[in-house]
């Protein structure tokens, strides 16, 4: 099977920036299009944000909104970065929500016909406590999905 499409979820931790290598490294050899999804889950988000410029930021407002949307952009920047210096160009995404629910939603738009994720191995205890999103998502999933158990960079 070749993937034309792939969608490579990442979220800027280490984990993800060495699934995303080896998603442009295969991509290349497939004459693929990575898309990458950042999804901005705001349950992560407690019910009032301490911004170092103004303070307290009350969740929902629009200040609260055009932080969210700051990270995303600088995630999805040093994402853009790793994919110019392998050579390859990446299709970003930034989308308000679950992981879990969110990754599915933009593989089905997208026609995409692989996920990639990168996954922190962690335990079962680690796992039943916190969730797992690639468990979820290879559980769930219609198509073809790659956990890569990348070591984390730093």
């Amino acid at each position: 099977m070749v993937f034309k499409t792939l969608l490579m979820a990442y979220d800027g931790s280490g984990f993800s920036r060495g699934a995303l290598r080896t998603a442009v490294a295969n991509a290349s050899l497939w004459d693929a299009t990575v898309h990458t999804i950042y999804v901005v889950n705001p349950r992560y988000y407690a019910s009032t944000i301490v911004d170092p410029q103004i303070g307290v930021v009350e969740p929902r407002s629009a200040h609260w909104l055009q932080m969210l949307e700051r990270e995303a952009d600088e995630m999805l920047a040093g994402a853009t970065q790793i994919a110019n210096d392998a050579g390859m160009t990446i299709v970003p995404h930034v989308v308000l929500g679950d992981p879990r629910d969110e990754i599915l939603d933009t593989a089905k738009e997208i026609g995409a016909d692989l996920i990639i994720l990168g996954s922190a191995g962690k335990g079962r205890t680690k796992r039943f406590l916190l969730g797992s999103v690639s468990t979820s998502v290879v559980t769930e999933s219609p198509i073809a999905t790659l956990v890569i158990h990348a070591h984390s960079e730093k």
